[in-house]
């Protein structure tokens, strides 16, 4: 079940109406957003199958822009690790977790059954500075799913997802004792190579499926 992140009893009709506010924009970034991914993945999975350049394409144009990248990677292994880190260190950093991040969406194409992707619910705080958007993944083969996504509401006042819920676990918390320990073990280095080398590994077997013509084009 999705956290309330709302408060029972608001202070003001003002912070009120700030609040529905607030919810509304929410409404307006997510819902076309997961009616886009419907109607991509069931009417072009088999095209972005064989066309992994036209998938980035569309995962840059509408994906990308609605996820923050950085406070997901500041999340994983801290934030005081995170800040503390070299600036060229970070930047590499949050550049190999959203290619990670990118990855994962390729790995959900080649899993794709006819899901139907429906925002369902958004809750925000009272402060209007974190929320929930609840997704409901209705499917044919498979009982129907809730994913809940974490959200921010950037210095830029737009909203922007950070981390995603299934079954009560988030992405965060099962990866970061991951990150950390090889932060603690081996050093940063060691983790951004170990993510660029997956990363690698991934797109180079899918890019060579694909069509000669597309070398040089991302992911490929």
């Amino acid at each position: 079940m999705m956290m309330v992140l709302t408060s029972a009893v608001l202070a003001s009709p003002l912070e009120e109406k700030k609040l529905q506010s607030e919810e509304q924009l929410v409404q307006s970034r997510f819902v076309p957003l997961f009616a886009s991914i419907t109607e991509e993945l069931s009417t072009r999975q088999a095209h972005y199958l064989m066309d992994p350049s036209a998938y980035q394409l569309f995962l840059d144009t509408n994906v990308r822009s609605l996820w923050d990248t950085s406070s997901t990677t500041s999340a994983l292994i801290g934030k005081a690790r995170f800040l503390g880190l070299e600036s060229s260190d970070r930047q590499a950093l949050v550049a190999a977790v959203d290619n990670t991040l990118v990855r994962y969406a390729f790995e959900g194409l080649e899993r794709y059954g006819g899901q139907a992707f429906e925002v369902v619910d958004v809750a925000v705080n009272k402060s209007a500075t974190m929320g929930w958007v609840q997704v409901l993944m209705e499917s044919p083969i498979i009982p129907d799913l809730h994913l809940d996504l974490l959200i921010k509401r950037t210095s830029n006042g737009d909203w922007s997802a950070v981390d995603i819920r299934t079954k009560g676990i988030t992405y965060v918390a099962v990866k970061k004792h991951e990150f950390r320990r090889i932060i603690e073990q081996q050093g940063v280095a060691a983790l951004i190579d170990s993510l660029k080398r997956k990363n690698s590994d991934y797109f180079r077997d899918i890019c060579a499926k694909a069509p000669a013509t597309l070398k040089g084009k991302a992911p490929c």
